[in-house]
């Protein structure tokens, strides 16, 4: 977001301020942060605040720090999740952040965010698609389309959402037509390549990154199609306390036949086709950097650093996905997804 379109200096003028936000859009907020010369932040002003004023005596030609509010919404942090959550939920537009001088640093668009999240997100787009032939012969697996654009696209524009600023983009096969299109298309978004020189598994090359930002990773396959809520899976994982939390899917099984339940050669009780429902794992996973120390420096699979850590009595829980969520990993849920996608709600 533009700082200049939504800041204002103090000394300007009510009717400039006024002017100002009525140039705005319709479906842009009508707000302006007063800042002064050090570019602090030290009011806000909207529309209504002006009518307020002028309907207790000042004049157009006064100036904007006589009609803003001074007890204005503000982040010290983009770590202050929860707050900035709170504030998209009293229906607040803009939030500015600021340093602890109150210093402007951005503008958090709550328009067009559905949360902001302190993490770091890794997007595995090295495998082959070997299931996924003849359409993976010459385009990467990430790159096939799905509404006009490539499956890894989708998950980008999701990161994105949830205020994900740093993202990685692990790469293998077929790399530079990922590359080169994640480069034309994301501009001027921090996203950053991770190239494996040999495929490392699902999790492997995590930990070739330079260095990660946030305490915490989002780890998940390119080859997912979800509509996750990131929000809550990272909720559920602060608040357990998590070194690591899986996202996971029900899988049903129903079993056609009476089961019964014995005691050596005894019938202790008949279950007249029973059914019973697993969580398996959805390849979408949060992880605190520190527990990279427990991937090898060869190839290494989530499911192995899930077991590792289980065996060195870390905390590792899962958040079943009340979404949608496939796995784009055959022909046949290639082309549901193809259809499915047409009624999703992102």
């Amino acid at each position: 977001m533009n700082s200049s379109k939504n800041t204002i200096l103090y000394n300007k003028t009510i009717r400039y301020a006024f002017e100002k936000i009525n140039s705005f859009k319709s479906n842009t907020a009508l707000i302006l942060f007063v800042i002064d010369n050090d570019a602090k932040v030290i009011g806000s002003v909207t529309d209504g605040d002006i009518r307020r004023a002028l309907l207790s005596g000042y004049s157009l030609d006064d100036a904007i720090s006589t009609a803003m509010k001074k007890n204005f919404k503000y982040v010290n942090s983009l770590k202050d999740y929860k707050l900035i959550n709170e504030y998209k939920l009293n229906d607040i537009k803009i939030v500015p952040l600021v340093d602890n001088e109150f210093h402007l640093i951005e503008f958090i668009d709550l328009t067009k965010l559905k949360a902001v999240l302190p993490v770091d997100a890794v997007i595995m787009a090295g495998g082959k698609g070997v299931r996924l032939k003849p359409y993976t012969n010459d385009t990467p697996k990430p790159m096939l389309e799905l509404a006009g654009k490539p499956i890894i696209a989708h998950n980008i524009d999701r990161l994105l959402a949830y205020g994900i600023k740093n993202i990685y983009i692990s790469v293998n096969h077929l790399k530079e037509q990922i590359i080169n299109y994640v480069q034309e298309e994301y501009k001027g978004k921090n996203i950053r390549f991770i190239e494996e020189k040999a495929p490392l598994g699902t999790i492997g090359s995590v930990k070739l990154a330079d260095s990660y930002e946030n305490d915490d990773l989002l780890v998940m396959n390119a080859d997912i199609l979800t509509n996750i809520d990131f929000y809550d899976f990272y909720q559920n994982y602060k608040n357990f306390k998590d070194n690591m939390s899986i996202a996971t899917f029900n899988i049903r099984i129903n079993i056609p036949y009476g089961i019964l339940d014995t005691t050596d050669k005894r019938i202790n009780s008949l279950i007249e086709k029973p059914s019973f429902t697993y969580y398996s794992n959805a390849g979408i996973y949060l992880i605190n950097k520190e527990m990279i120390k427990y991937i090898p420096d060869s190839k290494f699979d989530s499911t192995d650093l899930m077991e590792n850590l289980i065996e060195k009595g870390k905390k590792v829980s899962h958040f079943p996905i009340r979404g949608y969520w496939l796995d784009i990993g055959n022909a046949q849920n290639y082309a549901k997804a193809q259809d499915d996608i047409r009624y999703i709600k992102f």
